[in-house]
């Protein structure tokens, strides 16, 4: 009943609110329709599942820093996390905790912590980026393209949504998920 009365009110106040040469006797009726769908709307939320998991490289714990991306295999928005130390992750869409119901298919980006990033400031006067930021994307983008061999390192198949064979099927509830992967072995 309450709600009702808002829906009233709220219809009210709109209808104040326009010129009395505008409004019709049919327009009362199309912004009564209007305040009932906003209302009705309101509490709809915007259908995000929590998602959260586990990669695990070798049986053990992926590296801080890899990234999970879910690549949507229909109407849905990519998400995203990223692993923590524990080889946890919680998946996000735009920046809002969640996933979109529906089919995926799951990339894993090795971690580029391993890089030590450029310590030199931008030059606020000039605009131009330091000279060693450069260095740095060539060498994050060479652990991208040729992944180290050995523990803890994913190889890069796993990188490429047509190549990964991993694949998540998100439900209403969100599920716990759990990738395990074999290290790269260079093959």
């Amino acid at each position: 009943m309450e709600r009702w009365a808002r829906i009233l009110a709220s219809e009210e106040i709109v209808m104040r609110l326009i010129p009395c040469a505008v409004r019709g006797h049919g327009c009362r009726s199309v912004w009564l329709l209007l305040a009932i769908l906003a209302v009705a709307c309101s509490g709809c939320g915007d259908g995000l599942r929590q998602v959260k998991g586990t990669v695990l490289v070798d049986g053990q714990p992926a590296m801080e820093g890899v990234r999970v991306l879910f690549v949507p295999q229909g109407n849905m928005r990519q998400a995203d996390g990223t692993v923590g130390a524990d080889g946890t992750f919680v998946m996000k869409t735009f920046e809002k905790k969640g996933v979109m119901p529906g089919e995926y298919k799951v990339t894993l980006i090795n971690s580029t912590k391993s890089i030590p990033r450029p310590d030199t400031p931008v030059d606020t006067a000039s605009g131009k980026p330091p000279a060693d930021v450069f260095k740095y994307m060539a060498e994050v983008q060479k652990l991208l393209d040729s992944p180290p061999v050995g523990p803890g390192w994913i190889p890069k198949s796993y990188a490429d949504m047509n190549k990964t064979p991993l694949r998540v099927s998100v439900p209403k509830d969100g599920p716990t998920v759990k990738f395990e992967v074999p290290a790269n072995t260079g093959k």
